[in-house]
């Protein structure tokens, strides 16, 4: 909600753009440094005798499924970004992005729930509070820049912040009823489509949209950098 406390400021649209940037970078980085190596570890796991690029592939498919999604099934063409347009022609990505950060959220509250230790319990709570902060902002930018009403973009942030928890008790249900490789497995498809779907927002709806612009492009740059670094940076321990 951070995000959504600066919209009154005067030069409020120009920090929602450098958030914006900020946000691809962090999208980016959660797709490429840790969705998908997560996704083809996970896959070794399950089946390490597969010899075949099968987290790459279904990372493909999930950029291809929002391309899908935006470009045939949901069109949006001009009417982008503009907050006076209705709800027909508001984009569909920033749904798709509380979807696919909700789901995430309820897999990483499952992994905290089925934990059985306590030590490995604080390091995926670690690992989730380092993430959530960051792409809890991201999204609540997103959804601005998409010219979702603040009613709406409240009830998204709750949802997606309820998700974790949700998770967690689902988390111990699994522990009783699904073996360690099929909830593995699950993730592992689950880590790939995401991480196809992050790079395809981050790059077309995101990347696309705020350096089409010409306002700020150095300091924009700077920040989709210090996004990717942030997630780089956060590699070296979780």
């Amino acid at each position: 909600m951070f995000a959504l406390r600066l919209r009154h400021f005067e030069r409020s649209e120009a920090f929602f753009s450098l958030g914006s940037a900020l946000a691809a970078g962090i999208f980016i980085g959660a797709g490429l440094i840790h969705m998908l190596p997560d996704a083809i570890d996970d896959f070794n796991s399950v089946a390490p005798h597969l010899g075949y690029p099968l987290a790459s592939l279904l990372c493909a498919v999930g950029l291809v499924m929002i391309l899908f999604i935006e470009g045939v099934l949901v069109p949006v063409d001009e009417g982008r970004v503009a907050s006076s347009e209705t709800a027909d022609h508001l984009p569909t990505y920033p749904y798709v992005l509380t979807l696919i950060l909700s789901i995430h959220s309820i897999l990483a509250g499952i992994a905290l729930g089925a934990e059985p230790s306590f030590i490995g319990s604080l390091a995926i709570l670690v690992a989730i509070i380092g993430h959530k902060g960051s792409a809890g902002f991201a999204l609540a930018v997103s959804l601005h820049r998409a010219g979702v009403s603040r009613t709406v973009i409240f009830k998204r942030i709750v949802f997606f912040s309820l998700m974790t928890p949700l998770g967690i008790g689902v988390g111990a249900v699994f522990v009783s009823l699904l073996t360690s490789t099929a909830s593995l497995g699950f993730e592992a498809v689950f880590d790939s489509l995401a991480a196809g779907s992050f790079i395809y927002i981050s790059t077309v709806d995101i990347i696309k949209e705020e350096f089409f612009e010409p306002s700020q492009r150095g300091l924009k740059f700077v920040l989709l950098c210090l996004g990717l670094g942030l997630m780089a940076m956060l590699a070296l321990w979780l």
